[in-house]
This record gives C-alpha cells, sequence and structure tokens, in this order.
C-alpha cells in the first residue's frame, strides 16, 4: 500500500506550488516532495541504495501520470490554484 503514496501527491503539491511562477521551481518542488514522501514511507530500504532509488522513481512517476491523466484539469485543481 505505501508503493501508492503518490497517487494522492499532486494535490498537496500544488497547493506547494501554488504562488511560484517559475516551471523550473515547480519542477524541483515537485520532485523534492516526492523524494521526502518517498523516503519518510521507505525508511526501512535506508540501506539499500539502489531499492531506495527505485522507490522514489516510483513515488514521482506514480505522482505524475496521476497529475497529467485525471488532476491536471480538475475542478479541485482550479479552486486550489484560485
Amino acid at each position: 500500500m505505501k508503493e501508492l503514496v503518490g497517487l494522492v501527491l499532486p494535490p498537496v503539491i500544488d497547493l506547494i506550488n501554488k504562488h511560484l511562477a517559475n516551471s523550473v521551481l515547480k519542477f524541483w518542488v515537485s520532485l523534492t516532495v516526492c523524494v521526502v514522501v518517498a523516503v519518510a514511507v521507505n525508511l526501512d530500504k535506508l540501506n539499500n541504495p539502489e531499492d531506495l532509488l527505485g522507490k522514489i522513481a516510483l513515488v514521482f512517476a506514480e505522482a505524475q501520470i496521476i497529475y497529467k491523466t485525471y488532476y491536471e484539469k480538475s475542478g479541485i485543481r482550479a479552486k486550489i490554484i484560485k
């Protein structure tokens, strides 16, 4: 179940990025949030860097896929951005 945490991150990332105009900075904030969440959820993997890196990539990919597929044009996002 902890592998699916990336599915709920787009609204959280949008709340953090709400007042940022620079798209490069938004990307880095998004990546940083995904890394922090993945590490926090997978603390048991800290002794295995390859496995931890895979978990970070999975969380980031999930967040990006959900953002582009469902969240980008949703009503919830419009309300958050206002």
